[in-house]
């Protein structure tokens, strides 16, 4: 090899180095961050709880959804529940404000967020004993959920609404 050629090889090889290193710090932060409240797994899926919202009677609970064996073809089905403490059962309204075993397709480790509704909640409910997410094959059941308070639409007291 030539003294050029080695002058030419070793900043190349430097910065081949440099950047390879780089890439796997990259990766780290490819996905925003998610707040998880509790995981449950079972068969090829993974339910991770982000929450249950409340909005009035009406209460939204989150979860991410992901596929960790292969690319799948499945569907969340609108019998997706709650059931509060009392054991007294709410099916879901809507789920990611879409109709019902709606086809969607789980990429191997990719979550997915879904999103149920579930409408006349009494506001004397604070608690869920389980979140029941119903897909095409295992169900994900996330247990003691403490519901939290919008505080989306509330005005401060010294806002006066219009009249």
């Amino acid at each position: 090899m030539s003294a050029f050629t080695n002058s030419l090889a070793s900043p190349l090889l430097a910065s081949s180095i440099l950047i390879l290193g780089v890439i796997p710090v990259l990766a780290q932060y490819s996905c925003p961050s998610r707040e998880i409240q509790s995981v449950h797994e079972v068969g090829d899926l993974k339910f991770e709880l982000q929450g249950c919202q409340r909005f009035g009677k009406k209460v939204t609970c989150s979860a991410w959804v992901t596929n960790t064996i292969r690319d799948i073809n499945g569907y969340v089905r609108d019998t997706t529940r709650i059931v509060d403490t009392s054991g007294e059962q709410y099916k879901s309204s809507s789920i990611n404000a879409v109709r019902s075993n709606l086809p969607l397709s789980f990429a191997k480790d990719v979550p997915m967020k879904i999103s149920a509704t579930f409408m006349d909640v009494p506001t004397s409910i604070q608690d869920i004993a389980l979140f029941e997410i119903v897909t095409y094959g295992p169900k994900g059941q996330l247990r003691n959920i403490k519901i939290t308070e919008s505080k989306m639409g509330n005005f401060p007291s010294s806002v006066k609404k219009k009249k």
